[in-house]
């Protein structure tokens, strides 16, 4: 299927991503082996004139330095040049494409020992016009396996083994931890890594976008009750404030409504008992809802309206009946009706 290469084209060109930033990371930290006689010598970086980190007796333990560096760098074993062979091949130019091929086609000629049996590696330089001259040098794999063997039984695990050439001086690879894996088995890892990688972060992306979703719902379903109760609230202070409105309601609610804006009885009889002068005295007072019923005696009646009106607690104080004369002649008679004041206008 076309999309399925286009997937797997796509995953191999983002693991060799990762290979190259992975070998570009433990390049920077390269540790540099080479025997010498009987002891292995340990220099830091790439610089042929770094200076020497340690000696150990082939079998021995480096030291911490040396192990630490290890571990978080590349580990590149140099080849003596005792122990390799030398070869140069005289080829066109045009050549340079194919080397890679012509090369190992030469190889049997080359090598003193069998193709099966040998590690090389090669680099080309111009020489005259139209002209390469190219440099092969080959090793023993056998004696290349044993030294790798010897270091991982000093706790070292080779990542690369380079020979040097003579003329040029650049080191040209004979082997690479990453080359001698299965191109296959190493293709197949580095799918899975950056698939499982890529698979992860979407499933993460999902993740909080649908926490997210759900949190925003919650927020909004919380919203949408807390406007509830604030128009429920708006509507009772509303209903509080106009009688027509709070005798519409259904009982209970006017049941409330009355309760929340009613003053209580200890209040209304104290406003009372300062609303009205020395000069009037009560006979009956009574309650209900939401408006109060007063009668009496009074040398003078007409000031209570206003009397009870400046007092706060009560509004549109007028008189039930006619006030009439009492039989002492003195007092007259009066009968006044007034409705509270709800709970927001009290003590204005």
């Amino acid at each position: 299927m076309p999309q399925l290469d286009l997937l797997l084209r796509w995953l191999d060109i983002l693991g060799g991503l990762v290979l190259h930033l992975g070998a570009a990371r433990r390049n920077r930290n390269m540790l540099r082996v080479t025997r010498s006689g009987d002891e292995i010598l340990f220099r830091a970086g790439a610089n042929p004139d770094a200076p020497l980190l340690a000696a150990t007796p082939i079998g021995g333990a480096p030291p911490a330095e040396v192990l630490s560096r290890a571990r978080g760098g590349c580990v590149v074993l140099e080849w003596p040049q005792e122990r390799t062979v030398t070869r140069t091949l005289a080829l066109p130019t045009q050549a340079r494409d194919f080397l890679a091929g012509v090369v190992a086609n030469q190889l049997e000629r080359l090598s003193p020992w069998p193709v099966g049996q040998i590690l090389h590696g090669h680099k080309a330089a111009p020489a005259d016009a139209g002209r390469l001259t190219v440099c092969v040098l080959i090793a023993r794999k056998a004696d290349v396996d044993g030294a790798r063997a010897e270091l991982a039984d000093m706790g070292l695990s080779v990542d690369r083994v380079v020979g040097v050439a003579e003329a040029s001086g650049e080191p040209l690879v004979f082997w690479s931890k990453s080359a001698a894996q299965s191109d296959a088995a190493q293709s197949r890892r580095l799918r899975l890594f950056v698939g499982g990688g890529i698979g992860a972060y979407v499933t993460l992306c999902a993740l909080i976008v649908v926490a997210a979703a759900f949190s925003a719902e919650a927020l909004r379903d919380e919203a949408a009750t807390l406007a509830a109760r604030a128009h429920a609230l708006q509507k009772r202070a509303d209903a509080g404030k106009n009688p027509a409105i709070v005798a519409a309601l259904p009982p209970p609610e006017r049941a409330w409504i009355w309760k929340e804006a009613s003053t209580p009885a200890v209040a209304l009889i104290d406003a009372l008992s300062r609303a009205i002068p020395d000069g009037a005295f009560l006979e009956s007072l009574a309650l209900e809802s939401g408006k109060l019923r007063i009668s009496g005696l009074a040398d003078d009646a007409p000031p209570l309206i206003d009397a009870l009106e400046k007092s706060g607690r009560f509004f549109d104080a007028h008189f039930s009946a006619p006030t009439t004369r009492a039989p002492d002649g003195r007092l007259f008679r009066f009968g006044i009706e007034a409705q509270l004041a709800p709970a927001s206008k009290k003590g204005k």
